[in-house]
């Protein structure tokens, strides 16, 4: 009898052995670091965030997204390693004072990891990838199931990595007037020149806000090309004026 209780506390002791490995089955490197947002890719479009200390980290249990707030969530890992699902989305109650941040939060980030086609979301899946680089830095990819996709490293990006010089035009094609936004809160002077397609300019003036409307009633119908220039950067984007 006393060996048949020997046999049997080894069996169990198996089974709770495998039942353990079982439910922890996952890459342990997820949540062995905490991973900085370095990307969101929405249908082939970078989105790069404005600063370098957004982030995710993960236990068995529970995700904490972090960017100018905080969001959790509860997690269920699938034991195939790489699919997840992600519950119970609870947010800080905080107040945010970075507008950049903020836009950056609401539109980007926090909808990647709780939202359903512009709805908050019951439930949220994705499947992860890590890949060790050189150096020991290791990437993490989270895909969605809507075609986005959050790009992590494991290592701090410089602060100049966020800092790099970009704008945006709006409307284009333009009619009356055109907007230029700055990326990254760019708050140095920045000349503005407007070209046709055969290189004559047009237009141009000095810009010192982020955001800036420029009358474009003047220009004929046709292609033009806007250069920005900063004493380090020039960008030039192509415009069309109907």
């Amino acid at each position: 009898m006393k060996i048949n209780q020997k046999i049997m506390k080894k069996i169990c002791l198996i089974i709770l052995l495998a039942l353990s490995n079982f439910c922890f089955s996952q890459d342990p490197r997820i949540f062995d670091n905490y991973w900085y947002l370095t990307n969101i890719i929405d249908n082939g479009v970078n989105n790069l965030p404005p600063t370098n200390d957004m982030g995710i980290s993960f236990d068995p249990q529970i995700l904490n997204a972090h960017a100018c707030l905080n969001l959790s969530a509860n997690v269920t890992f699938e034991n195939n390693t790489t699919n997840f699902s992600a519950t119970n989305f609870m947010y800080c109650l905080c107040w945010c004072t970075n507008s950049v941040t903020d836009a950056y939060e609401n539109s980007k980030y926090f909808p990647f990891l709780n939202h359903l086609d512009g709805n908050p979301a019951t439930i949220s899946n994705f499947t992860y990838t890590i890949t060790e680089l050189q150096g020991g830095a290791k990437s993490l990819i989270i895909n969605s199931e809507f075609n986005t996709q959050a790009v992590y490293s494991s290592v701090q990006l410089s602060n100049t990595n966020f800092e790099k010089f970009d704008f945006s035009i709006y409307p284009n094609p333009s009619y009356d007037y055109l907007n230029i936004r700055l990326a990254n809160d760019y708050s140095r002077d920045v000349e503005l020149a407007i070209y046709n397609e055969i290189g004559i300019m047009c237009k141009s003036e000095k810009i010192n806000s982020n955001n800036s409307r420029i009358e474009t009633k003047e220009l004929s119908s046709g292609v033009y090309f806007i250069k920005l220039k900063t004493d380090t950067d020039t960008l030039v984007k192509k415009l069309i004026k109907q």
